[in-house]
């Protein structure tokens, strides 16, 4: 909605660091993991996201291999979601990484390891896996230049790949 919205808008105020802190046996925790805005009202309330979207490991790979901006890839007035095309450089020492624990790869990889959800590691895994199997997706995955489009399934919920 910010990136189709006719008017330039600026979050002024972001609940962050302290604000958004609370410690437990010696350890900062978050007080809010996620937050939902009802963009008709303006109401701002606490939310989870259990599905992640499509694609993950390959959106996940982008912000690995060093991209920093924010992709508006979702379009509500037809209900589609867009990943890429977007090509990133091969992330040198993937195979040392995946070689390493769990333990490891929380605590380097990381910016809260004391607080990372059960699924942090395993979730890593496979975005680096990805990378590994996916050193230029402008080649292996987007053949042609074409992005992958989903939209969801009306019965299930689920996302499911379109040909448009």
């Amino acid at each position: 909605s910010f990136h189709k919205h006719p008017l330039e808008i600026d979050l002024t105020q972001s609940c962050v660091g302290e604000l958004n802190t609370i410690v437990r046996d010696d350890i900062n925790w978050p007080i809010i993991y996620g937050v939902g805005v009802n963009i008709k009202t303006g109401e701002i309330f606490p939310a989870t996201f259990p599905d992640k979207g499509p694609d993950l490991p390959l959106r996940l790979a982008r912000h690995f291999t060093g991209s920093h901006q924010v992709l508006d890839i979702y379009d509500a007035a037809v209900g589609m979601l867009r990943i890429g095309p977007f090509n990133y450089d091969p992330l040198r020492g993937v195979d040392l990484w995946l070689a390493q624990s769990d333990e490891f790869i929380l605590k380097h990889l990381s910016t809260s390891p004391d607080v990372e959800p059960p699924h942090f590691a395993m979730q890593v895994r496979a975005t680096l896996r990805y990378i590994q199997d996916n050193q230029f997706p402008a080649v292996t995955v987007f053949r042609n230049n074409n992005p992958h489009y989903f939209r969801r399934d009306e019965t299930t919920g689920c996302w499911a790949p379109v040909r448009y």
